[in-house]
């Protein structure tokens, strides 16, 4: 079942409550209109009477009129700067808040909400849904507010002048609201439908642009052309049904907005020729009506944008109210002085979303100081196992616990504090290489980072460099190799100085030297250090504490590498095939 999606105007209220103490702005721009609708009527009063003072001849009222009217138009200008001022202040200072909130909550979403949805979208929703809220809320708002108050006042200005015209001239208003009505419900309900191809569309440009070597090698060109062309194309189609929608709004509007001037002019011609209303009263009239008019043939259309801004808003909702990573639990202390297993798994379990468990009935002891690789057949759990020591996901069933303290009571941002982490894909931020370093500590000096690199095997390579630390990584650092990329990560682990690390196949897609460099860099950087690695290269963990073999989820054998391999069971089995594979070949497998 679909959830019903709220309506138009609780988003809206939604947007402006989010602007926090900014939303002072807002109501001082509206009160500033309050006092241009009143300089608005003033200076049409006075208009009225300085064109009565020329057909009467009363030459000391008309000059009088005059100056009345240019101290209308010198007090007029401060007012409209300070309205400028103050919206100016409410919109983008209120949208650089829901940018900021937008932003922090993206950073402490769960890792299950972020991987259902593509960067693509996220950064949709970062870049055209914000633009679109900041037109409701640099412009929408305001001028909705203000052209219905300068409306309201118009109007009771000109029943004051005569209420039978002034009815007569209005009396279209109604078709015209029955019309946004009916019109300006599809409009947001399209604008939000089109944000989601918007969406794709750029999660697909995205795809093709960090895949570039990727698609070029294998001609894929056309291919993701074709995906974008078809993704742009719905894109089109929704547009073009917003389009038409506002066409018809808008159109409607303009139509109904010309009437009122045609019998204005008639009716109130006819009765200025009867002496019923004098000359200065209709030319008042008329140009109030304007005021009361355009606003109507306006506020379509705003109320239109309006509408498409409240589907973007609750996109940008969806993310700001979505429920973040768990904050509480403590910060807990003492850690050197437990005596208590650094990580302890009692019957843990993991299914993602509802489907088939990834992990059943996982109990293991990691002592302080111990290294354990974790292998197995693709698909056993083994990654899984490493994000739920990250607290990436909640446990489905099961207890695990850090250094004698239940996970459940750690902040979660502390536990993490006593991990480093290296992962088989390697992330590096497009900044300098020694930025990337240094992420693992902030404040690190530079001996520090440099330091770190010496362990990691790789400050040789970073000062042969002609900007050495200030080389530019490149995104993803795409200016590096897998090897050099996977010793700069392990640098950054070695900075953190963490008394847990994880590692994540850290060595299965790098050639024989490259795995040899960061292999000598790990085995110094492990000694007495608490390691849990996934090992692809059985070769690589023949000196680990314990091996533990996951196979379907579950444990299926555990012991050292002799003690295994004399089973003769699923272990020996994954040895053997490797060392074939070696043997023939075809890779860099297991040696003996």
């Amino acid at each position: 079942m679909q959830t019903q999606k709220p309506p138009i105007w609780p988003v809206v209220r939604r947007m402006v409550h989010m602007a926090g103490g900014l939303q002072a702005w807002l109501y001082a721009a509206l009160g500033i209109d309050l006092v241009q609708a009143a300089l608005l009527i003033l200076s049409s009063h006075f208009i009225r009477k300085f064109f009565d003072a020329v057909s009467e001849n009363q030459p000391d009222v008309f000059w009088r009129y005059v100056i009345f009217s240019l101290a209308i138009s010198v007090v007029g200008i401060p007012v409209a700067y300070l309205r400028t001022s103050s919206i100016g202040r409410f919109s983008e200072g209120g949208l650089a808040r829901i940018r900021k909130l937008v932003a922090a909550r993206s950073a402490r979403l769960p890792i299950d909400y972020l991987e259902q949805r593509h960067t693509g979208d996220m950064l949709s929703v970062i870049n055209s849904d914000l633009g679109k809220i900041k037109t409701l809320l640099n412009n929408n708002l305001i001028d909705l507010v203000g052209q219905s108050v300068r409306a309201l006042a118009a109007f009771a200005y000109i029943l004051s002048i005569n209420w039978f015209l002034a009815l007569v001239t209005v009396i279209a208003t109604p078709l015209l609201f029955m019309l946004v009505s009916a019109l300006s419900a599809p409009v947001s309900k399209r604008s939000e439908e089109m944000q989601e191809e918007i969406g794709k569309v750029n999660s697909i440009a995205q795809d093709g642009l960090s895949g570039a070597m990727l698609v070029k090698a294998f001609n894929l060109t056309g291919i993701m052309e074709e995906r974008f062309n078809t993704a742009n194309e719905g894109v089109l189609k929704k547009g073009l049904k917003i389009a038409r929608l506002r066409a018809l709004i808008e159109g409607g509007g303009f139509g109904l907005s010309i009437l009122p001037f045609i019998i204005a002019m008639g009716l109130g011609g006819y009765l200025a020729i009867q002496d019923r209303i004098t000359f200065g009263s209709l030319f008042a009239f008329i140009n109030l009506l304007n005021w009361v008019v355009n606003p109507l043939g306006s506020i379509p259309g705003i109320l239109a944008s309006i509408s498409e801004a409240a589907g973007a808003g609750r996109r940008v909702l969806e993310v700001v109210e979505h429920a973040p990573e768990r904050d509480g639990g403590a910060e807990i202390a003492g850690i050197a002085a437990e005596k208590e297993a650094a990580i302890q798994l009692r019957n843990v379990g993991f299914a993602y979303n509802g489907s088939d468990p990834v992990l059943r009935k996982v109990s293991l002891d990691i002592r302080k100081g111990q290294t354990v690789a974790i292998v197995g057949p693709s698909g056993g759990g083994k990654s899984t196992l490493v994000k739920l020591i990250l607290g990436y996901y909640p446990l489905s069933w099961g207890k695990m616990r850090f250094f004698g303290r239940d996970l459940e009571d750690w902040n979660l941002s502390a536990a993490r504090e006593q991990m480093a982490f290296v992962a088989q894909d390697t992330y590096l931020f497009p900044v300098s290489i020694g930025e990337n370093i240094r992420l693992g500590k902030k404040g690190a000096t530079q001996a520090e980072v440099e330091e770190a690199a010496r362990q990691a095997n790789i400050h040789d390579f970073i000062v042969s460099l002609p900007q050495g630390y200030d080389t530019p990584a490149g995104e993803w650092g795409s200016r590096l190799s897998g090897g050099q990329k996977q010793r700069i990560s392990l640098a950054r682990a070695i900075l953190k100085n963490a008394p847990i690390l994880l590692l994540d196949e850290p060595t299965s897609a790098l050639d024989t030297e490259s795995e040899t460099l960061v292999q000598q860099a790990l085995d110094r950087f492990t000694a007495d250090r608490t390691t849990i690695v996934i090992a692809h290269r059985l070769s690589t963990i023949k000196n680990a504490d314990q091996v533990v073999v996951l196979r379907g989820g579950e444990i299926a054998e555990q012991g050292t590498h002799e003690e295994l391999l004399a089973l003769g069971g699923v272990y020996t089995d994954l040895y053997q095939n490797q060392f074939n594979h070696s043997a023939n070949g075809n890779g860099n497998g297991a040696r003996k």
